[in-house]
């Protein structure tokens, strides 16, 4: 009973002497909760700066292929003289000219390209051949092109467009999963920074206790109940644990810089205190019901699926462009012409001069390698997708696996090494209590010590390496858990 109030005394020392080490530089350490790591991350973090402006980027990509619906707006205004020797008789030697235009042009879904085009001049020259002098004259014109093979249809118009939004979708997927990916990386970081500073907290423990142990066997030594060699031991364990120390603090330095990177913290000065510790509570995952979560909720397997759906629209509009142009074209005007602009004007609507047109247009490419080309480079990229989505589906498959188990397997480590420090601990006392009795070595309570102290940060190690396994089932299953 009196080692175990010694070590529970000697634990609260460490303790305040950990904290005073770390303050020694006058700077306070900042108490940190796993939640507020996991949202300073989530608000900070370059990375994920970095995937969302993918985002951004689809979004671009997506309006400008509604760009190709857009009505296009069109208009001139110019003039013009003219000043030669005519050569024939009723060729005129002066000419000017001016006017204006406008129009407007646009495409609608089934491939038609609509152009209304408003045209107006005039012409002044001295030749014998116009009625009128100057001329004034206003057309108006509807032209036509419907496709009827390449480019024909919704699904050949709106393919650019549909495949745009559709990476839009998946690149906000893609956030999602870099998300909870990140959650998972602080929480794991964040365990590593508590181990390491509870490990700290053993290896000063470890220390303390050799120490002591050098100091009884001094006063053994001076007492004359051991030999002077018996200090040997004792004094080069402690120096040892002193070298254990050191690289305790490196470790804690180690995982703490890990933290403020996914954090994007500004004071890289300031260390952190994690006043959170990993949780006991035993959790016990069905491993079907976590499958079935996984599949339905894995935003990086909706974005995969996203994106065989997005090439799959590229694939049907290159498919479209193996076919020959075949096209409809067909225009309508109406105008008018006279002495002055007004007179042009009524003449255009009472007695309009009419004028139409209508073609049938084909092409095609001789051999067709570039649309026959480009087919077979959309074809392998979407069956390159399915092919990766279902790699995906796969190591979603074993990580579930993998990742259950580790949970399972964590919680009953918990519970054995809880059983081995117990037991490492009355090995200890009883070893204490016989060298005070003179019934047992330096050596033996070294040991003694050194097992004790390896249970502890097991223990410690158990209960991380549970917290880190729940941290991973969240993330496995596509969400975020914020204590």
């Amino acid at each position: 009973m009196r080692l175990i109030s010694l070590l529970t005394s000697l634990v609260l020392f460490l303790l305040l002497v950990v904290h005073s080490a770390v303050s020694q530089t006058g700077q306070q350490d900042i108490d940190l909760s796993l939640a507020e790591a996991v949202q300073t991350a989530l608000l900070k973090n370059l990375g994920l700066r970095l995937s969302q402006e993918d985002v951004v980027s689809a979004e671009g990509a997506a309006l400008a292929a509604e760009g190709a619906f857009d009505y296009q707006l069109s208009g001139e205004v110019g003039a013009g003289e003219k000043d030669e020797e005519p050569v024939t008789a009723i060729e005129g030697s002066e000419e000017r000219t001016a006017g204006f235009k406008a129009g407007v042009e646009k495409r609608f879904t089934p491939g038609t390209e609509v152009g209304l085009n408003w045209n107006n001049g005039n012409l002044d020259t001295d030749s014998d051949i116009y009625f009128f002098d100057p001329v004034y004259s206003t057309d108006l014109t509807v032209d036509l092109r419907q496709p009827l093979l390449k480019g024909f249809g919704k699904k050949a118009q709106l393919a650019d467009l549909n495949s745009a939004r559709t990476q839009l979708e998946a690149s906000s997927f893609l956030v999602d999963s870099e998300a909870a990916d990140l959650a998972s990386q602080v929480k794991q970081s964040y365990w590593e920074l508590v181990f390491a500073r509870q490990n700290l907290e053993v290896i000063q423990l470890s220390l303390t206790l050799a120490e002591k142990l050098r100091d009884e066997t001094a006063a053994k030594i001076e007492a004359g109940q051991l030999a002077e060699i018996d200090l040997f031991q004792p004094e080069s364990e402690v120096a040892l644990r002193e070298q254990d120390l050191i690289t305790g603090e490196r470790e804690i330095g180690f995982a703490e810089d890990n933290l403020k990177l996914l954090m994007n913290t500004e004071d890289w000065l300031i260390p952190f205190n994690p006043v959170d510790l990993p949780t006991t509570d035993p959790v016990y995952p069905e491993i079907r019901q976590v499958y079935d979560n996984a599949m339905a909720n894995r935003p990086d397997l909706q974005a995969a699926s996203l994106q065989v759906k997005a090439l799959q629209y590229q694939l049907e509009k290159a498919d479209n462009d193996r076919k020959p142009a075949l096209d409809i074209l067909g225009s309508l005007g109406f105008g008018g012409r006279a002495e002055d602009y007004s007179s042009a004007l009524d003449r255009s609507v009472s007695d309009s001069d009419t004028a139409w047109q209508l073609a049938l247009t084909f092409s095609r490419p001789l051999d067709n390698s570039l649309a026959e080309g480009q087919y077979r480079q959309a074809l392998a990229a979407h069956n390159k997708s399915k092919t990766s989505m279902e790699l995906l589906k796969q190591e979603i498959t074993r990580t579930v696996r993998v990742t259950v188990r580790d949970v399972e397997l964590a919680l009953k480590a918990i519970d054995a090494t809880r059983k081995t420090s117990i037991a490492t601990r009355k090995r200890l006392e009883a070893e204490q209590i016989k060298f005070e009795a003179g019934r047992s070595t330096t050596l033996d309570v070294l040991i003694a010590q050194q097992d004790y102290a390896r249970a502890l940060s097991t223990e410690n190690r158990s209960k991380v390496v549970y917290a880190q396994s729940l941290s991973e089932l969240d993330r496995i299953q596509g969400t975020i858990t914020i204590p």
